[in-house]
């Protein structure tokens, strides 16, 4: 009574093993817009590891007979046997393109006779099993130059603005992937005020534009990392510097109409300028650039320079953080430069 309780569960075991076994996967790439016909490479499929000739019982076949693909969008590839090693291969049927497909999940089926002549739609080719599992990959080709969402950018920007901030970030898309897909931006031609961040397409003020009457104009560009590397259309960028408010003027000294040394900024006009209190020691938040006369000295002279949290070159005119800012125990701070003309020294 034992063994024969037991001998059916052995048997349905068995059955349910073989009906479960797992077959062999194999892997293989193509680029993309490769011509028809381009080998599927680093995939073969060697045909003693798919026992045809177990489950069809006949070596009279050839094995391009006794093989059709399945799966989504088979239709792209087609099968054929290399006879002296004895393997199986895919070719491409077509152009495939990545950015519509990046991969495709086939599976590799044996029938048996002269099924290869037969219309499967039809259902006169029936299939004996799946015998492998193939995936291959549509690898990225280059073929997609990097887009800006606009082809112009206008700005209009405070002249008073500190040095080194972003006053614009640039972000070009690229339809590829991987390294074709890594952009570096840049700026033609290149002035002296404005500098592209290659790896951010920050736009960074890099030279005071005090008192700046005209509109700075540039073009800016991205590229990717591609072989060969493919360049955007240009954005054409305009910025347009304005002056800062000035204080109300007080009631006008009678001095006012003795003879006064030339100087950049009148001491009635001062300008105001922003600055992050996590600004670093050292960082230069403003350059006193002379636009009255050629050549110019400058002089910190209030607040003392001992007691005073930046400090200004006397040649450049920079104005430097020197000691950490605090908003909370300083939240503005009043600073007089004096800038004279050196030929009236």
């Amino acid at each position: 009574m034992i063994w024969v309780m037991f001998f059916p569960f052995l048997i349905s075991s068995i059955t349910g093993n073989r009906t479960t076994e797992l077959v062999p996967f194999f892997h293989g790439h193509v680029f993309e817009n490769s011509p028809p016909g381009s080998r599927v490479n680093g995939l073969s499929v060697p045909l003693k590891r798919l026992n045809s000739l177990r489950l069809c019982g006949s070596e009279s076949s050839s094995a391009a007979a006794h093989f059709k693909l399945q799966g989504d969008g088979n239709e792209n590839f087609r099968v054929f046997a290399h006879h002296k090693r004895g393997h199986i291969l895919l070719k491409t049927s077509r152009v495939l393109d990545r950015e519509e497909r990046a991969a495709y999940a086939l599976g590799l089926s044996l029938c048996c006779g002269q099924c290869a002549g037969l219309s499967w739609k039809d259902g006169e080719a029936p299939l004996v099993a799946e015998v492998a599992s193939i995936q291959v990959d549509v690898l990225d080709t280059n073929d997609h130059q990097p887009t800006f969402p606009s082809a112009e950018l206008k700005l209009s920007l405070d002249d008073a603005t500190a040095l080194r901030s972003a006053v614009y970030s640039f972000s070009a898309r690229d339809e590829d992937s991987g390294k074709n897909a890594e952009l570096i931006y840049f700026a033609l031609p290149k002035n002296g005020s404005f500098y592209a961040v290659p790896k951010t397409g920050d736009i960074l003020l890099v030279d005071s534009i005090l008192g700046l009457g005209e509109v700075i104009t540039f073009k800016v560009f991205a590229r990717d990392r591609g072989w060969p590397p493919r360049t955007s259309q240009s954005v054409a960028v305009e910025i347009n510097p304005r002056q800062w408010p000035v204080a109300p003027s007080g009631t006008p000294n009678p001095k006012s109409q003795i003879r006064r040394s030339r100087s950049a900024t009148e001491s009635d006009n001062p300008v105001f300028i922003s600055v992050s209190e996590d600004a670093g020691i050292g960082s230069v938040v403003m350059n006193l650039n002379p636009v009255k006369f050629q050549s110019a000295s400058f002089e910190l002279m209030e607040p003392e320079p001992d007691s005073s949290p930046v400090s200004v070159s006397r040649d450049s005119g920079d104005i430097v953080i020197i000691r950490k800012l605090d908003r909370e125990t300083e939240p503005l701070l009043d600073i007089t430069v004096k800038v004279q003309d050196k030929r009236d020294i």
